[in-house]
């Protein structure tokens, strides 16, 4: 469950969905597209949960709530960054379905959610549980844009959502690296 809380809120400026609904919107085969979204993040979530559950096992826990702490941040510094930076729908519209596949295997490759996921398979070594609800969290985040369309995320209130999103994930992401240090309890 915190997994698609963390996820979800690191999602919230639809840089993911509105990508998605553009690419669905331009090409024909849009059940295999969106398989591929889907599979994709659920590659990326299995090998970043593996790598949280092998750190589970090698770090000590005030180490793990210290890179909770920074992923947690650094996704609140992804929602806050002003420059859309990702891939361009209208470039994969003709593309091959291999090469579509492929290109959203590596653009997610290291993202906010999957770095997310790692951290907190890292605090209880259960990586299935922060892959699932990571990718619950990422589709919930996705949800709106795909239903009303890429325009959504330029609206006021999506920025409001955003910077609301954010400032969560700053508050949660101190109290995480203060307990680390022993400030606050766990």
């Amino acid at each position: 469950m915190i997994a698609l809380v963390a996820v979800a809120l690191a999602n919230a400026d639809g840089r993911a969905g509105s990508f998605l609904a553009a690419l669905l919107a331009l090409r024909s085969d849009r059940r295999t597209t969106f398989g591929l979204a889907i599979g994709a993040f659920v590659v990326n979530a299995v090998v970043a949960a593996i790598a949280g559950s092998v750190a589970n096992a090698m770090i000590g826990q005030g180490i793990v709530l210290l890179l909770v702490g920074f992923a947690l941040v650094s996704g609140a510094a992804a929602l806050l960054w002003p420059w859309r930076l990702g891939p361009d729908a209208e470039r994969l519209a003709t593309a091959p379905v291999a090469l579509v596949g492929v290109r959203m295997l590596l653009s997610q490759f290291g993202d906010r959610s999957h770095f997310l996921i790692g951290a907190l398979a890292a605090t209880s070594g259960a990586g299935h549980w922060a892959a699932a609800g990571g990718l619950a969290g990422w589709i919930l985040a996705m949800l709106p844009l795909l239903a009303f369309g890429p325009a959504l995320a330029d609206r006021r209130a999506a920025k409001v959502v955003r910077w609301a999103a954010a400032a969560v994930l700053i508050v949660w992401g101190l109290r995480s690296a203060m307990a680390a240090f022993g400030i606050l309890g766990q």
